[in-house]
């Protein structure tokens, strides 16, 4: 069998199991966390690769066009249990609904408390909803023909760059290869991301920090190797975006300075920055053999109380709209990312 455009090692971190008519089993990879919390959108690509395998159990064809994800909890590496309910099975249009269950994190809490199943055998641990999501699924013959553009299309267009020379050189001038992510976020190590020279430099004030629309160009690299987007890959990359984290990270920093809450930016932080909602829509489907590079802009429009949103809109190479992205986010202490579990490594 050949291997898949986005690498067999992508692939592996992504399958599920069936393990009975409505229940799949898969298993997080350590290896596509942020510190010891499995990615969200790595996560998203379960859920789809999910409903892709249910409906082809089913004879049916029909794939992902749309997801809506709220993470509950705190998910980790390790086995999860993915349940499928079928909520309209129809021609065109079909919705289930899948929730994601894991063992608690605390493993002393007794079996009685309230969320723990209780028809579970005794030498089984007690199992807690983590992430739950609404997918919408369509046959592809019906995204069969020509788009229709709205009248933003113009401004979305991808800016032009040389990508011959950022791959082989690491940027063309203009553009610059991100660094290296800091140790504990692993998932962050599967995609060469490219910015504008501007968007990394060092000498800013909070205020200009907090502006803007975040620009990259992206290539997916799975464990240090050069692969290609794929449909499911593609969820990664609409919740990959290392500069507008630290954008809305510059925002808290602000909102702090301005209650009062700190007098110098290094009173606070690090930050960790967990998804609450993710919501992809699926505009243009990848081919098989997958696409080399796509293109992204993110916008926050606001933070308040901690709690900021992130709009992402991603383009591929000859600017067709390919996802659209909407996303609520907290930005807390990064300890927060490793309480109650054992800390191999720092953030």
């Amino acid at each position: 069998m050949a291997e898949p455009a986005h690498s067999s090692l992508f692939e592996q971190a992504i399958t599920v199991t069936p393990i009975g008519p409505n229940t799949y089993s898969a298993c997080l990879d350590p290896s596509w966390c942020i510190g010891k919390v499995p990615h969200g959108g790595y996560t998203m690509g379960i859920f789809y690769r999910t409903a892709a395998v249910h409906f082809a159990r089913k004879q049916s064809k029909a794939e992902p066009i749309g997801l809506q994800l709220s993470f509950l909890r705190r998910t980790l590496a390790g086995p999860a249990i993915l349940t499928v309910q079928e909520v309209k099975i129809g021609t065109r249009i079909s919705t289930i609904h899948v929730s994601l269950s894991q063992p608690r994190d605390n493993p002393r809490l007794s079996a009685t408390t309230p969320q723990a199943p209780q028809d579970r055998k005794d030498n089984e641990p007690a199992l807690e909803v983590k992430v739950v999501g609404y997918i919408t699924v369509s046959p592809p013959e019906y995204a069969v023909g020509p788009a229709v553009t709205g009248h933003c299309a113009a401004a979305l267009s991808p800016p032009v760059v040389d990508f011959r020379t950022l791959g082989e050189k690491g940027g063309d001038g203009a553009w610059v290869r991100n660094q290296s992510p800091p140790p504990g976020l692993f998932a962050a190590g599967h995609a060469e991301l490219f910015f504008p020279v501007s968007t990394l430099a060092a000498a800013k004030t909070l205020e200009d920090q907090v502006k803007g629309v975040v620009e990259q160009w992206a290539r997916f690299t799975p464990g240090g190797q050069p692969a290609r987007w794929s449909n499911e890959a593609v969820l990664y990359l609409a919740d990959m975006f290392p500069p507008a984290l630290n954008r809305i990270g510059a925002m808290e920093l602000q909102r702090l300075k301005q209650i009062g809450a700190l007098s110098a930016p290094a009173e606070a932080g690090p930050f960790w920055y967990p998804s609450v909602t993710l919501n992809v829509d699926l505009k243009t489907r990848l081919p098989e053999e997958g696409v080399e590079w796509l293109h992204s802009q993110v916008v926050t429009r606001m933070l308040r109380g901690s709690r900021a949103d992130l709009e992402v809109v991603i383009l591929n190479e000859q600017g067709e709209l390919v996802a659209t992205s909407t996303q609520v986010a907290l930005v807390v202490d990064a300890a927060r990312n490793l309480k109650g579990r054992e800390a191999s490594e720092k953030l």
